[in-house]
């Protein structure tokens, strides 16, 4: 039986301890398909998003933490335009990925996944070497990541290729000095948040 056909009881405790996390009206998902429909990388997803949040629905929470879904999930919000219920399935994703973090169930094939949304978000918040204060710095982010993951030469056309063409310049963006400091305090406000 697919898990979309499944009917729902009663409110699992882990459907709401993501509704109350995601601040996202789970249960009124009613799975329409409109969200999986205007995904623009749900080819690549192991679950469409009316399925994760069936999944969640059902209190499924081994398969929600190792689908691949929330990771590839690139916060479009085509999803959140599309839903009839206003369900924003890109927070529910980020959630997901914060409790799978927090709880330390990261499969080891997403490990790469992770490794590169942590050095993003580094990278946001300014480290040093691939950017900061909000500036991204592609060039400094992707050498950092293949030298973590080892993968030195894989891509290297398409790097090439992005550099040409000035997607992936050698120096880094100077970030205006009038937002200097705004980026510190958008993740510093988050952690606060989150510890309450």
């Amino acid at each position: 039986m697919s898990t979309v056909n499944q009917p729902v009881k009663e409110k699992t405790s882990f459907c709401r301890e993501m509704e109350e996390k995601s601040h996202q009206p789970i249960t009124s998902c009613y799975h329409c398909m409109k969200c999986a429909g205007g995904c623009p990388i749900n080819f690549v997803m192991e679950h469409n998003n009316y399925e994760i949040l069936r999944m969640i629905q059902l209190g499924e929470k081994d398969k929600v933490f190792t689908s691949n879904t929330p990771w590839l999930c690139v916060g479009c919000k085509t999803c959140a335009v599309r839903c009839p219920n206003g369900i924003d399935t890109s927070k529910v994703m980020d959630t997901i990925k914060m409790e799978t973090i927090a709880e330390d169930k990261i499969p080891a094939s997403h490990y790469n996944i992770k490794l590169f949304y942590e050095l993003f978000l580094d990278s946001m918040k300014g480290f040093p070497v691939i950017g900061g204060e909000g500036r991204g710095y592609e060039l400094g982010l992707m050498g950092l990541y293949k030298l973590c993951t080892g993968t030195y030469f894989a891509d290297m056309d398409l790097g090439k290729e992005m550099t040409k063409r000035g997607k992936m310049p050698f120096l880094p963006h100077n970030a205006l000095k009038r937002r200097k400091g705004e980026i510190k305090k958008i993740f510093q406000r988050a952690k606060e948040k989150k510890v309450r």
